[in-house]
C-alpha cells in the first residue's frame, strides 16, 4: 500500500484553486459595515487544500470567530462558492483579533 501524497496547495502555485479565492495568511469579515458585530464574522485564512473527492474543489481552512466583544475562535473550512459572501480585510487589520495591528514608535 503506498502513502497518498499530501493536498496541501503551496500559496505560490494553488493548482485546482482558482485565482479569486481565499489567500493563506489572509483575513476576511462577511459583513457590510451596517450589521451589528454580532451578526458578522471574522476568517483567518491558513492554508488551502483540495478534498480529496474528485471534482470537489479546494477548501480554505482556517479559523472563524463572531465579531460580537469576548467570543471566541472556532475551525472552519470554507469552499470556493462562500469566498463571494466575504471580503478581504486590508493588511493593517490582519491580526488575529481583528484590531488593528500596533503601531512603531515614534522616532524623536
Amino acid at each position: 500500500m503506498t502513502t497518498p501524497c499530501p493536498h496541501t496547495i503551496r500559496t505560490e502555485d494553488k493548482p485546482g484553486a482558482p485565482a479569486n479565492f481565499f489567500e493563506p495568511g489572509a483575513h476576511y469579515a462577511d459583513g457590510d459595515g451596517f450589521k451589528a458585530h454580532e451578526q458578522t464574522h471574522t476568517f483567518q485564512c491558513e492554508h488551502i487544500a483540495l478534498h480529496p473527492r474528485p471534482g470537489a474543489g479546494p477548501r480554505a481552512f482556517g479559523f472563524a470567530r463572531n465579531n460580537a466583544p469576548d467570543s471566541e475562535w472556532f475551525s472552519t473550512a470554507l469552499t470556493k462558492d462562500d469566498f463571494a459572501k466575504w471580503t478581504r480585510i486590508p493588511e493593517v487589520l490582519d491580526a488575529p483579533t481583528g484590531d488593528a495591528a500596533p503601531a512603531a514608535p515614534a522616532t524623536p
